[in-house]
């Protein structure tokens, strides 16, 4: 996301107050915008000589978008549930009382 300031310059003999994209501009007030809610306008603007537009950088978002887990956490969830998948194996092992044989079926010959 950027953000830009926008400063409405009324040529003289015209309207103080002009309206565009949605947002109302007053002759000589800076109004703040960004990309992500008016990109079209700030490239409007930026050809319009009426309108002073300064845009800034590019602002880089500390959090992450959804998408593909990094791969050393995928690697850390598949370690963590290969354990726990070993340890509850161990447990219902362990948990299993030894069973008689069931007796052996006399073959029809």
């Amino acid at each position: 996301m950027r953000k830009a300031t926008a400063t409405y310059n009324a040529p003289e003999g015209d309207n103080k107050v002009v309206e565009m994209g949605g947002v109302t501009f007053f002759d000589g007030q800076s109004i703040d915008l960004n990309t992500d809610e008016h990109e079209h306008l700030i490239g409007k603007l930026q050809g319009n000589p009426h309108f002073d537009i300064e845009v800034g950088e590019e602002e880089q978002s500390e959090k992450r978008c959804p998408g593909r887990p990094k791969k050393r956490d995928l690697k850390a969830g598949i370690e963590e549930a290969r354990d726990h998948d070993f340890e509850a194996d161990q447990r219902a092992a362990a948990a299993r009382k030894p069973t008689e044989p069931a007796p052996a079926k006399a073959s029809a010959e």
